[in-house]
């Protein structure tokens, strides 16, 4: 009787064990949060950069950079922007080439053991911010390249899971677990990335470059319903139509934050108990937004001319396009999810079996303690991948206004569906003719 008492307790603190080492306090966000509300993000900075070692783990270094890369841009760092973008695409590179190897580990434990590659989204759209940074430190020739580079990525977006997910259908099938078709990706066309490229194509003097682009902006509406349910801003035709000596002011203004993750458990067991099924999903939720309207009131630093007021539109949906593009990862993650649960539920399964035939008590017994671990084991190890980017903008909104070149003070004002005002940023613009006058501002309310 005291073996079997020895043995019980082995199995418990073994179980107990496997609890505490899988359990990590988590990160209290709200003072990140309320410097985001505030428009603080030097503070955001310094607080990421404070906390990193208790914020990313071995495997978050594309997290890491991401996230300071994008506050850095908010910040108006571009140099350092860009260089913390840089390293997150290199590295996004990288893990994704080394993915395939990864899976292997992540098919018998879980996704968070991988190095973290981004999602399709996150990669696409550092390129774009990369190119608004170029545009503010004057670089037309770079924010052309880096354009240009975000077109092949959205080019390739439908290739980007399929060799992982044929693989992990390839693993289930010789499991005898269900295959499923990966489902297509909408998003082929930004209108964003138009928008922007037809800003520098008229800058650089290239107006038949600037026509094509309209015409793509038109399209990704028309062709894309679903990630554009708005109508195409109707500022941007007049782009086209800059009467010589004026100047054009243009501001995209960027607000709410993008979808985050949160874990989805689904749990199966068997009626007689034998098999014990678990798996841990992730799932991109929406992030509600408190701006429902944005407009500007451009003052000229001449007192004597009005003052002028000029409604913000939409231009992008980051956040449905974040939702759209994620759907082929998922697919990915259910399969290799299905894959873990058969193999451990085997396990679980054959210890049960072994217990059930062994020829003395002990012997038995040992079996169902290892059935017992082994279904503790799937429950402590089978986690969801929740990772993801915490600071790219939700929605994207533009505007324009043909100027007389000089200095003026431009608010940008965010409104609640109330019509109540809920955060105003004021800056100062220099507008000049014959270049882009690009201001940005952001409401991550």
């Amino acid at each position: 009787m005291a073996e079997n008492r020895n043995l019980w307790w082995l199995a418990a603190a073994a179980g107990m064990l496997c609890v505490s080492c899988a359990t990590v306090a988590d990160y209290d966000f709200s003072t990140v949060n309320y410097y985001l509300r505030e428009g603080d993000y030097t503070a955001v900075y310094q607080t990421l950069d404070a906390d990193s070692a208790l914020l990313y783990s071995e495997h978050d270094e594309v997290l890491a950079a991401l996230d300071k890369g994008i506050i850095s841009h908010y910040e108006g760092e571009y140099t350092r922007s860009n260089e913390e973008l840089t390293v997150a695409e290199q590295k996004i590179y990288e893990y994704v080439t080394k993915s395939i190897s990864q899976s292997i580990s992540s098919f018998l434990l879980n996704d968070t053991v991988v190095d973290y590659a981004g999602e399709t989204y996150e990669d696409i759209y550092t390129n774009l911010f990369m190119a608004l940074n170029y545009i503010h430190l004057d670089d037309i020739e770079n924010a052309f390249v880096e354009i240009r580079r975000f077109d092949n990525k959205l080019k390739n977006i439908s290739s980007r899971y399929a060799d992982l997910i044929a693989q992990a259908n390839l693993e289930n099938a010789r499991n005898g677990a269900g295959q499923i078709v990966p489902p297509d990706v909408e998003f082929h066309n930004s209108a964003l990335a138009r928008y922007v490229s037809l800003l520098l194509y008229r800058s650089a003097g290239q107006p038949d470059s600037a026509r094509i682009d309209f015409r793509y902006i038109q399209s990704a509406f028309s062709l894309q319903p679903d990630l554009y349910p708005f109508s195409v801003p109707s500022s941007i035709e007049q782009e086209l139509t800059v009467p010589a000596g004026s100047a054009r002011f243009n501001l995209i203004a960027f607000t709410g934050l993008s979808p985050f993750k949160e874990e989805e458990i689904v749990r199966l067991v068997s009626p007689d108990g034998s098999l014990y099924y678990k798996m841990a999903l992730p799932v991109m939720k929406k992030v509600p937004s408190a701006v429902d309207s944005v407009e500007i009131q451009v003052v000229p630093s001449d007192a004597e001319s009005p003052v002028l007021t000029v409604p913000m539109e939409r231009i992008e949906s980051i956040e449905r396009i974040a939702l759209d593009t994620f759907e082929q990862k998922q697919a990915l993650v259910y399969l290799k999810s299905v894959a873990r649960s058969v193999s451990k539920a085997a396990a679980t399964t054959g210890f049960s079996s072994a217990a059930e035939s062994a020829e003395d008590a002990t012997t038995g017994l040992i079996f169902q303690l290892l059935q017992f671990a082994s279904m503790i084991t799937t429950e402590v190890t089978e986690r969801a991948d929740v990772r993801s980017s915490r600071f790219f903008p939700g929605t994207a909104w533009v505007t324009g206004v043909t100027l007389p070149p000089g200095t003026y003070t431009v608010t940008v004002v965010y409104k609640n569906n109330s019509g109540r005002i809920i955060y105003q940023d004021q800056q100062k613009a220099v507008v000049s003719a014959g270049r882009i006058n690009l201001m940005e501002s952001v409401c991550l309310r």
